[in-house]
């Protein structure tokens, strides 16, 4: 199984291949994701992604449906560059099997494996390339 690059992930010409093995086509740059559970949002947040959504509690993150039971509806509303769920076993860790071509429909869909953390940790560096914090913004001498 190849490893994953940041210029894969940021649309280099490659898939991104996850935890289940399964390479994922990227649209282009990966920004705002959608965590199906919240120990998948807990580490894309630590890596300073802009995760906003979140399936199950995630202080901060609009919650879209109960934890590794994401809502479609909810999740499309948010417009999101990329979803991740958790895997076992090399399968999407979801509630139902079922709601994976739901995501899938949606945006790319890419499993993490939150038992190999450091590994899941350097995946998902290379999905989502540089973070950047947001440009601060000084006021103009016309703002007060």
């Amino acid at each position: 199984m190849s490893r994953p690059t940041a210029g894969a992930a940021m649309g280099g010409g490659r898939a991104f291949v996850d935890a289940t093995g399964t390479p994922v086509p990227l649209r282009g740059p990966v920004v705002r994701v959608v965590a199906t559970d919240p120990g998948v949002g807990a580490l894309l947040r630590e890596l300073g992604a802009d995760v906003v959504g979140c399936a199950g509690p995630l202080e901060g993150v609009d919650p879209v449906g109960d934890e590794r039971a994401p809502d479609p509806d909810a999740v499309r509303a948010l417009r999101p560059d990329a979803i991740v769920t958790g895997a076992t076993g090399r399968r999407h860790d979801l509630a139902d099997p079922a709601l994976l071509g739901r995501l899938r429909d949606i945006a790319p869909t890419i499993a993490v494996d939150l038992g190999r953390r450091a590994a899941s940790a350097a995946d998902l560096r290379a999905l989502l390339g540089t973070v950047q914090p947001p440009p601060h913004r000084s006021r103009g001498r016309h703002e007060d």
